[in-house]
């Protein structure tokens, strides 16, 4: 591994360095064993080598972040629609909350819209939660924080008017 990461000690937890795209990123093993940093060098260095480097600022992303990031957008862009977005963030929260953003996946979340089907809500209201869970990822990686985000599907929706009334 010469020439492409190093380790070293801080104190008594050992720290690792390497470089991605001219930056050089420091993150600490957390860890007083030497192994584990040679551990997390060589996960970095492969990700690096895929082309998917997680570093340690995507991997502390929470749910809760991912939360507040949509809500502070709905202030900021003087919604009127900042208490209805409530309602969703209540549901996602049943199945994400102090969750990692990394850990919420496409399997986890056909998870949540299944639970969400037998506690009988509609497919269109699942779709409001699922179109705020996507503006959540979107704006965490419009932050940097984040480089991607899971495939979420919308469920379809059977909406159309049965019939039209006149007034007498």
């Amino acid at each position: 591994m010469r020439g492409m990461g190093r380790i070293f000690k801080r104190g008594s937890a050992w720290w690792i360095a390497y470089s991605h795209r001219g930056k050089e990123y420091r993150e600490s093993s957390d860890s007083e064993i030497e192994t584990q940093a040679r551990r997390l060098l060589k996960k970095r260095l492969g990700e690096i080598g895929r082309g998917k480097l997680i570093g340690p600022v995507e991997e502390k992303v929470t749910f809760e972040e991912l939360a507040e990031g949509l809500v502070n957008d709905y202030r900021v862009n003087g919604r009127k629609a900042l208490s209805a977005i409530q309602f969703p963030i209540r549901h996602l929260k049943e199945s994400f909350a102090m969750d990692k953003a990394l850990d919420i996946t496409t399997d986890r979340i056909n998870t949540h819209i299944a639970r969400r089907q037998t506690e009988g809500a509609s497919n269109a209201t699942i779709n409001r939660e699922l179109a705020a869970l996507k503006r959540m990822f979107t704006l965490t990686i419009r932050a940097g924080k984040l480089t991607s985000r899971p495939y979420i599907a919308s469920l379809e929706e059977n909406n159309a008017r049965q019939g039209f009334l006149d007034h007498g």
